[in-house]
C-alpha cells in the first residue's frame, strides 16, 4: 500500500495557521500596533489604501530592530517578549507567541524598514510568501520601524474573495483601532485613508481621548470613577442613565482590550432599577493588575482572559459603579438641620385628597433630588393610607410607597453586607426536613450563612442560631421554609426574594420611629428611586 500522509510544508501550514489570527486587514492592523507599542513608540502613524486592502503602513518611532532580529521576526515562534513557560505568568507586553509576523508575512507582500535605536544605520527587508526575496539592504532612517503590508491574501485567492467592501474593511480597522488608541492615551496617532486623515489623535487623558473619538455630544454624560484595592485598580469613566451604545463599551486590562461576560454583565446589572427599560450604557473601564492574578492566553486573538478571583472583581466593579452613579448628596441634604420657615411647613389640605388615585396620571422625574439637593429641605413625613409616606420639600409634595422603600433598604443592607451585627436566639430554632435534596438544601444554609445568619445542618434538621439583628422581629422559621420551598441558586435572586419576603407591606400602619428608619436608610441608598424589581419608590407632585 502505498502511504498517503505526508508533512506540510512550512509555507503551506502557514497560510492554513494565519486563519487563526488573520482574517482581514483589522486583524494585520492589531497585530502591527501591537508590535509598535512594545517597542515604545510614542508616535505612530497608519496609512491605509482601499481601507487597508491593498495597502497598510505603519510607521513608528520606537526602539527598532537590528539586522538579525528583524530576519528572526518573521520566523514562526521568533519572539523577544517570552524565554520559557513561567514567563506566560508575568506577561507585561501586548505579544508573546511569536506568530503574528510569520502568519502575515506569508499571506502578503510586505516591505520592513527599520533601525535599532543604538544602531547608526537601519536596514529594509523585503518579503513574499514568506520568504526574502532580495538580501537586507542598508538604509538611512530615524530609528523605529517602517511595515507596509501590500496585497492581503494575494496567494489565497479564496481568502482574498471573501475580504468585504473598501468601506466595510475601513469601518473594521477603525473599530480596531479604537481599542488600542483608547487605552493608550499617551500615544500620537494618525489615521489616513486615501490620503485623507481620518483621525489625529494627540497624547491627552482618557476623557479627552474618548471625546477626540466619539464627539463632544458624550461629554456631559460621562461620569468618571476610580478605586483602588490590594487586587486591582480600577479607572475609567461610565454614562449616565441620559446616554446609552451598545457600540462604545470597552474594558481594558492592563491596557489591552479584552472580553469577559461576567464583567459586562457587572457593569450592565449596576444600572438595574435606574430605568425600567433593557438599558445599555457606554462605558470606558480600565483595569490594572498583577498579569499573575489573570491568564490571557487563551486563544490566538488575546481578548479572553481568566480571572482567578473574577468574582471579586465583578462584585468590586458592580459596587463601585453604583456608588458613583448614586446621588452623594443625599445624605447630607435629609439629615441637615435647618430652621423651620413657617411659610412652608408641612400642610395637607383639601388639594391633595385625591393623591392616591393621582398617582397613575403624574410623571415622575428621576433628577428631581439631584436637581434640588442644595435649593430645598425637609421638614416632616407622615403615613397616609397606611401605603405611602408623605413629605413636603418647599414647592414639592413628596411620596414615598412604604413596601418599595423598604425593599430598597433590604437589598442594599444584603448586597452591601451591611449586616455587621448578629443576635443570638435564645433558644435556636429547628426546622425539619422532609424529601428535599440534601446538596440544595448546604447551598441555601452557605447563602444565609454569608448574608449575616448562623445555620447548621444536623442530619435531617436545619438549626438556626443567629440571624442578623434587624431582623430580630420577623418569623425566620416561615421565611427559612419559604425559601426551602421556592429555591434559586442565583445570588441575585436571592437577595430580591429576602427583601420581597421582610418588606413591610402595604396597609400596615407604622409609627413614626418607623417612618424615619425608612427615609433615612432610603437617602442614604446608592438608588432610592427604583426598588430591585424596576419600580418606582418616589413620586413628586408640584402645587400647580
Amino acid at each position: 500500500m502505498t502511504d498517503v500522509i505526508k508533512l506540510l510544508s512550512k509555507n503551506v501550514s502557514n497560510k492554513i495557521a494565519s486563519g487563526d489570527v488573520i482574517h482581514n486587514p483589522s486583524s494585520i492592523l492589531k497585530e502591527i500596533l501591537e508590535n509598535s507599542i512594545d517597542a515604545y513608540a510614542k508616535n505612530i502613524k497608519i496609512i491605509l489604501l482601499n481601507g487597508g486592502k491593498d495597502r497598510i503602513h505603519i510607521i513608528d518611532d520606537g526602539i527598532g530592530m537590528s539586522k538579525n532580529d528583524a530576519i528572526k521576526s518573521f520566523e514562526r515562534y521568533s519572539t523577544s517578549k517570552i524565554n520559557k513557560v513561567e514567563d506566560l505568568l508575568n506577561l507585561s507586553t501586548k505579544g508573546f507567541r511569536g506568530e503574528a509576523l510569520s502568519y502575515i508575512t506569508s499571506v502578503t507582500q510586505i516591505e520592513i524598514d527599520t533601525r535599532y535605536i543604538e544602531s547608526d544605520i537601519g536596514i529594509r527587508l523585503i518579503i513574499e510568501n514568506g520568504k526574502l526575496k532580495y538580501k537586507p539592504l542598508p538604509i538611512s532612517m530615524d530609528k523605529g520601524c517602517s511595515i507596509c503590508i501590500k496585497n492581503i491574501f494575494y496567494n489565497i485567492p479564496v481568502k482574498r474573495k471573501f475580504l468585504k467592501s473598501s468601506n466595510l474593511e475601513l469601518k473594521n480597522i477603525i473599530n480596531e483601532f479604537y481599542k488600542i488608541v483608547l487605552s493608550h492615551n499617551d500615544i500620537n496617532f494618525i489615521l489616513k485613508n486615501n490620503k485623507k486623515i481620518v483621525f489625529f489623535l494627540k497624547k491627552s487623558s482618557h476623557k479627552k481621548r474618548i471625546i477626540k473619538i466619539f464627539g463632544k455630544k458624550i461629554k456631559k454624560y460621562l461620569i468618571k470613577i476610580k478605586k483602588t484595592t490590594n487586587l486591582v485598580k480600577i479607572q475609567g469613566y461610565i454614562t449616565n442613565t441620559k446616554y446609552f451604545n451598545l457600540k462604545k463599551q470597552y474594558i481594558f486590562l492592563n491596557k489591552r482590550f479584552i472580553k469577559n461576560k461576567n464583567l459586562h454583565n457587572a457593569i450592565i446589572n449596576s444600572y438595574e432599577g435606574l430605568t425600567k427599560k433593557k438599558y445599555n450604557p457606554s462605558y470606558f473601564i480600565f483595569l490594572t493588575m498583577d498579569p499573575s492574578k489573570f491568564n490571557i492566553n487563551i486563544s490566538p486573538y488575546k481578548t479572553k482572559v481568566k480571572f482567578y478571583d473574577e468574582i471579586y472583581l465583578c462584585n468590586k466593579i458592580s459596587t463601585l459603579i453604583k456608588e458613583y452613579l448614586g446621588i452623594n448628596n443625599i445624605k447630607k441634604f435629609f439629615l441637615k438641620k435647618k430652621d423651620t420657615d413657617k411659610n412652608y411647613i408641612f400642610f395637607f389640605n383639601k388639594k391633595y385628597k385625591n393623591i392616591k388615585e393621582s398617582l397613575k396620571e403624574k410623571k415622575f422625574n428621576s433628577n428631581f433630588f439631584l436637581e434640588n439637593v442644595n435649593k430645598y429641605y425637609l421638614y416632616k413625613w407622615i403615613q397616609i393610607y397606611n401605603k405611602y409616606l408623605l413629605g413636603f420639600i418647599k414647592f414639592e409634595l413628596i411620596l414615598v410607597n412604604q413596601n418599595r422603600a423598604h425593599q430598597r433598604i433590604l437589598y442594599d443592607f444584603f448586597y452591601y453586607k451591611k449586616y455587621k451585627k448578629k443576635k443570638k436566639i435564645r433558644f435556636p430554632i429547628e426546622i425539619k426536613i422532609i424529601n428535599k435534596n440534601y446538596s440544595s438544601i448546604k447551598e441555601i444554609i452557605n447563602k444565609l450563612n454569608y448574608l449575616g445568619f448562623e445555620i447548621n445542618l444536623i442530619k435531617d434538621i436545619i438549626l438556626v442560631k443567629y440571624i442578623p439583628l434587624m431582623l430580630e422581629s420577623y418569623n425566620i422559621s416561615n421565611f427559612i421554609k419559604s425559601i426551602i420551598s421556592n429555591f434559586d441558586l442565583n445570588l441575585e435572586i436571592f437577595y430580591k426574594k429576602i427583601c420581597k419576603y421582610f418588606s413591610i407591606k402595604n396597609g400596615v400602619k407604622i409609627n413614626n420611629l418607623k417612618i424615619k428608619y425608612l427615609i433615612k436608610n432610603l437617602f442614604n441608598s446608592n438608588n432610592p428611586y427604583y426598588t430591585p424589581f424596576g419600580k418606582k419608590i418616589i413620586f413628586n407632585f408640584t402645587k400647580n
